[in-house]
């Protein structure tokens, strides 16, 4: 691995750095590979590895290492030191960035870092005054000069990269707060659930459409092994206006998820939360039958008829 830069983080290290890997971890370019206490890899979409380390050094400072496999593009690390350095100027009152340059020339290492980038922040500083010409610094090795503002200074500073990593830490975001949402109705449900003195299960993989399910319980209290299972759905976007009758429409996205409803033993029920916590749901397993059986192809759509997800219905449900 090659060592690119270092960031030196004064701040809540603890917080800083888990949730800087989080936010990562959610990006669509760049894929969690391996994670420790104070070190992640992560793997780009081409397979390379690239990673972040957190090393400490006095109370409530320390510096946090990029690093990459030699073979990433210039373009691909400059997206992740953006993305890292976005991140910590966020997070962090003091942050400093710290070069590691190498002399193009000899690949020798520039021995005197803090020099260095004392050099090129004061031509940044100065460009007017001090004219074009970019700042350089004498190779210990083989006495020639290694340029401080490099083609990876350029690119850092590019207002397009600025953008692009905007939009990735946009796309981030919004893929956590969807999370976020989706736990919040997972924790609605089974303390609904539990108050109505039944049972709940959450399913860990519901790639087929079906997040938890519903055990109703006897008068006894015992378990009758009847069920209902649910489809959880958090956010406003869930549900579009029909224009022409003012009816809620849920799109299924994906047509397997209707088949699997329809297949299913025990009733299916949609499950949506909108933004304002008022959490409906509605039977989806007959009603989508009922709909095929007229139509004779799949359905796309679903005309949501919710009533409110609350003890009542769940114990109405238990009745039925």
């Amino acid at each position: 691995m090659m060592m690119d830069k270092h960031l030196r983080v004064n701040g809540f290290l603890d917080d800083i750095y888990a949730t800087l890997v989080v936010r990562l971890h959610h990006t669509r370019i760049f894929k969690q590979d391996k994670l420790w206490r104070y070190a992640a890899d992560f793997l780009t979409l081409t397979g390379r590895q690239l990673g972040v380390k957190l090393t400490r050094k006095a109370e409530g400072a320390g510096e946090l290492e990029v690093y990459f496999d030699p073979g990433i593009p210039i373009e691909e690390k400059i997206i992740f030191i953006r993305f890292v350095h976005e991140h910590l100027h966020e997070k962090s009152l003091e942050i400093v960035r710290l070069r590691h340059y190498v002399c193009p020339h000899c690949g020798t290492p520039v021995a005197n870092r803090e020099v260095a980038m004392r050099r090129l922040q004061e031509w940044l500083e100065n460009t007017a005054a001090k004219g074009p010409e970019s700042p350089t610094i004498l190779c210990v090795n083989c006495e020639k000069r290694a340029p401080l503002w490099d083609q990876l200074e350029e690119l850092f500073a590019s207002p397009e990269n600025r953008q692009k990593v905007r939009e990735i830490r946009e796309a981030s975001a919004l893929i956590l707060d969807n999370e976020s949402k989706e736990r919040a109705l997972v924790g609605d449900g089974i303390s609904t659930v539990a108050l109505a003195g039944q049972l709940s299960r959450e399913f860990n993989v519901s790639d087929h459409g079906i997040d938890m399910e519903i055990e109703f319980k006897d008068d006894n209290g015992e378990a009758t092994g009847r069920k209902l299972y649910l489809q959880l759905k958090s956010g406003d976007s869930h549900l579009k206006q029909r224009q022409r009758d003012d009816a809620e429409v849920f799109t299924i996205k994906d047509e397997r998820h209707g088949r699997y409803w329809m297949a299913q033993q025990f009733p299916v029920m949609l499950v949506i939360r909108n933004s304002e916590g008022e959490v409906r749901w509605m039977e989806v397993r007959d009603w989508l039958k009922t709909e095929t059986a007229k139509s004779r192809k799949p359905v796309t759509q679903i005309i949501f008829e919710g009533e409110r997800f609350d003890v009542m219905s769940v114990r109405s449900w238990r009745d039925r």
